[in-house]
């Protein structure tokens, strides 16, 4: 398939589910308002990163004057109050190189910093070669991303086959986008795989086997509560071991679900997270 055709798939799905979960999560609209105006230009850099394919060593160089530039107008114009002024900031203090390369290294970073990175260089990550993503470097395991290295944003579950009660379950990467499989009942962040140690949340509570709860403040589980839901398709995945926790799709119950989306948006249940005590593995693009 042409770099093309993956870029109309991927960018006209985001930008529908962008439209439809503004019109009924109004709490998340003015993120999704930003987003929704980031994906423009982030559309334009993955088609532009698929024809050059910058090398691994000049990403950090390339994304600074080809995407960034486009990103800080787009943020300038669309983004809250706070966001515009730290930002100005930061442009002021440091090159936007700099900020590129610690996140492609894989450094903590300030919000404001992982937000012009990511919103950046995610998109020229989708668009390069398998080849060019690992010479970048990263962690080589089961909990990262087979291609580049990076951490998981999310966990989803694929729509079964016929003969499958559930579908498989992956976990998508916070840098490239690639997914790859991951057992289901297994944290992602530390691998701890006893069920009494991993916690469940949602607004419709567990499944048989499931340890945790119903997510207090939105609507309970009961059958006729369920359309009434905000979230039936999203629940928490916490890990008491280490503490961390992601949000996981399930794609069979909202097949119109875009993983990517739809965990941006899902901002109360990253709340009730936080309340708990867990910390999120990696936090998103908005800082969820």
């Amino acid at each position: 398939m042409s770099a093309t055709l993956t870029a109309d798939r991927l960018w006209t799905d985001r930008r529908r589910r962008v439209a439809e979960l503004r019109g009924r999560q109004g709490f998340a609209r003015q993120l999704l308002d930003l987003y929704g105006a980031l994906l423009g230009v982030q559309e334009k850099a993955f088609v532009d990163a698929a024809a050059a394919s910058p090398d691994a060593g000049d990403l950090a160089a390339y994304v600074a004057e080809v995407v960034v530039p486009g990103v800080v107008d787009v943020t300038l114009f669309a983004g809250p109050d706070r966001l515009r002024s730290e930002l100005i900031h930061r442009l002021e203090t440091e090159h936007p190189r700099q900020i590129v390369a610690r996140w492609i290294a894989g450094e903590d970073q300030a919000l404001v910093d992982r937000y012009l990175a990511r919103a950046s260089l995610g998109p020229v990550l989708e668009a390069l070669d398998p080849r060019t993503l690992a010479a970048g470097g990263g962690e080589h395991d089961p909990r990262h991303c087979p291609e580049c290295g990076g951490p998981p944003q999310l966990s989803f579950s694929a729509v079964p086959a016929e003969d499958l009660a559930t579908g498989p379950r992956f976990l998508e990467c916070a840098r490239c986008g690639v997914a790859w499989g991951y057992p289901r009942m297994t944290c992602a962040a530390c691998g701890e795989d006893s069920s009494a140690r991993l916690s469940v949340f949602s607004e419709l509570g567990t499944a048989s086997g499931e340890r945790g709860s119903v997510v207090r403040g939105l609507p309970a589980g009961d059958s006729a509560a369920r359309q009434r839901t905000v979230f039936p398709h999203i629940r928490i995945e916490a890990c008491e071991s280490c503490r961390r926790y992601l949000l996981s799709i399930d794609l069979a119950t909202d097949p119109a679900a875009v993983p990517v989306v739809d965990e941006l948006a899902a901002i109360p249940l990253d709340l009730y997270a936080r309340e708990q005590g867990f910390s999120k593995i990696t936090p998103n693009l908005m800082g969820f």
